[in-house]
């Protein structure tokens, strides 16, 4: 049924009109309406306007000198605003590596808040000699809001009423390690806070692609990430075209010289119920 089978008058009228009709009548329109209302707003990049604040923060001679060159490319100020990162918050990033984002994380939120980056037994033991992925921010760096947590992503043990959590450029990498990654976002929600945030940023596969491009090429579809967290009870809030390139072919593999560090990027907000 059409509304705009009620040609001239007020639209008031309408609704009068409207309001006389069985509840029946708007059945077919139910999935159409269900569908539109679950839309995540999509955020421009150019709404993204970082405050002189969080620029300055970005901008300390901490930061290592190789994290800063890959700004122009990773957008960390845009990120963190549309993330909603402030200072004072609680925050945890999972599978860190060396911690580019952790960097980000710990300067934005600065001496009053925390940082936990969490590697697994996995990606610890592809560091030389034991070294820790984070030592180098934590014990040379001088990072003290940042704090290590050796777990599993299965279980990773986070503490609990954090303000964010972030997986970055890895959601990909739990499908091929066989992470239980139900059990994985279930543990996410529980460590929020109600309205808490769960940030999720990969490589973009093609449409109807799924799980299967892991592997080669390691990116995944965007709809499979959306599925599994939305299945944990998050609900998708918002998303940007932040780190989109509309030039990534979508069918290489993302350490392809000319294209590493500049794929398609899917940057999705979820958040956890208020």
């Amino acid at each position: 049924m059409c509304i705009r089978a009620f040609p001239g008058g007020n639209i008031m009228k309408r609704r009068a009109v409207l309001s006389m009709l069985p509840a029946a009548a708007f059945a077919p329109l139910l999935p159409r309406l269900s569908f539109a209302a679950a839309m995540p707003a999509m955020v421009p990049a150019a709404a993204l306007k970082p405050n002189d604040a969080l620029k300055k923060a970005l901008a300390s001679p901490r930061r290592p000198t190789e994290d800063i060159k890959r700004d122009d490319a990773r957008k960390p100020a845009e990120t963190m605003t549309f993330y909603g990162i402030k200072p004072g918050m609680q925050v945890a990033e999972l599978m860190t590596a060396t911690g580019y984002f952790t960097a980000v994380l710990a300067e934005t939120v600065g001496d009053t808040g925390k940082v936990y980056g969490q590697n697994s037994k996995w990606l610890r033991e592809r560091f030389k000699d034991g070294q820790r992925p984070l030592a180098n921010l934590i014990d040379k760096v001088g990072y003290k809001n940042i704090v290590e947590l050796n777990s599993e992503l299965d279980d990773p043990m986070l503490p609990e009423g954090l303000d964010a959590v972030f997986i970055v450029m890895f959601y990909h990498d739990t499908v091929w390690m066989n992470v239980d990654r139900a059990a994985m976002n279930r543990a996410v929600l529980k460590a929020l806070k109600p309205g808490g945030v769960y940030g999720v940023i990969d490589h973009v596969a093609p449409s109807g692609a799924g799980v299967t491009e892991v592997n080669k090429t390691h990116r995944i579809e965007r709809q499979v990430v959306i599925n599994e967290i939305s299945s944990a009870g998050f609900q998708l809030a918002e998303e940007t075209d932040l780190l989109a390139n509309p030039k990534d072919p979508l069918t290489v593999p993302v350490f392809q010289q000319e294209l590493r560090g500049h794929t398609n990027q899917f940057v999705l907000k979820f958040k956890k119920s208020a």
